[in-house]
């Protein structure tokens, strides 16, 4: 994905800003992410120095989920502020969540796998649709009522034996 590459030799010192428009040719381009459909507007703040670059990623859009309970679709805003620091040594190195080194020699720095990384960290574990104004649930209403009418249990008879002894 040769739009998200920043050629970084010749690149003078200070600052300087990139934009990018994330939208579903990027997440086309990865087999595991939890969507296929969004719109991302993406601000890099790149601070340049003789020994490394700092990045700032200010991501704001939306994706598109599937909904965990109800499994139809649904839009979620997004918004969030990420670093990466990026300093010259001899190979490539990750030495924490925000930095890394590359060879003292490399002339661009390859951003589409940070990105990638820093979209899934945004995305929440439990993914259902928001809640309305009045705080109801905004899933699928037919659905929800197939997973009740189904989901009904019944009490397991040996369980029910031990609630009736009183240990005291």
């Amino acid at each position: 994905m040769i739009e998200y590459i920043i050629p970084v030799a010749g690149l003078g010192l200070g600052s300087h800003r990139y934009t990018f428009e994330i939208d579903k040719a990027f997440f086309s381009n990865f087999e595991y992410f939890d969507t296929d459909n969004g719109l991302l507007n993406l601000i890099v703040e790149l601070e340049k120095e003789s020994n490394l670059m700092d990045f700032k990623f200010h991501f704001k859009g939306w994706v598109e989920l599937k909904c965990d309970r109800c499994l139809e679709k649904f839009k979620m805003d997004i918004e969030d502020d990420f670093r990466l620091i990026v300093k010259y040594a001899d190979g490539f190195e990750e030495i924490s969540d925000e930095v890394i080194t590359i060879p003292n020699n490399e002339s661009s720095i390859d951003l589409s796998q940070y990105i990638y990384e820093y979209i899934n960290l945004m995305l929440p574990i439990k993914k259902v649709h928001p809640d309305d104004e009045d705080g109801n649930s905004s899933c699928n209403s037919d659905m929800i009522d197939r997973l009740n009418k189904y989901s009904k249990k019944e009490g397991d008879p040996r369980w029910d034996a031990l609630k009736k002894l009183n240990l005291e």
